[in-house]
């Protein structure tokens, strides 16, 4: 492993809805670096990624090498194709994966982060990795 100290440091990874894909790697080892972690999911799968983390079904995936569970600071639901509300059709403001979240554009997100943290050291795109994604 790559020795970095990022205690101190805040780390925005933008894009992680399950525990298999690179932003879940590279969440983990930005906290096995000491960095404090904050993530984006896609909105609609907010509800099953956080239940799924509630209900401990990540916690092996979880563990960091000194036995400790990565701590996640706060999740933000994040749709990136939508810069600012302005920009949301209204079929997919009345969704009901939607409709339950407020405030996951990319600028409400940015504001939100702002607001709850004042800023982030460490932005890490990890967006359009899904399985969902079959077009180039």
């Amino acid at each position: 492993m790559l020795a970095i100290d990022l205690k101190g440091k805040r780390a925005f990874i933008a894009g992680i809805g399950d525990d298999q894909g690179y932003g879940w790697a590279i969440a983990k080892m930005l906290a096995e670096a000491g960095a404090e972690i904050i993530i984006g999911t896609w909105t609609p799968l907010m509800k099953i990624f956080t239940t799924s983390l509630a209900q401990g079904k990540f916690n092996d995936s979880l563990k960091l090498s000194d036995g400790s569970l990565m701590k996640i600071a706060k999740i933000y639901p994040l749709d990136a194709l939508y810069d600012t509300p302005a920009d949301v059709p209204a079929d997919v403001a009345e969704n009901k994966r939607y409709l339950e979240h407020s405030g996951y554009t990319v600028s409400e997100v940015a504001a939100g982060i702002a607001k709850d943290f004042g800023k982030i050291d460490i932005l890490i795109h990890s967006l359009g990795n899904a399985p969902e994604v079959k077009k180039p």
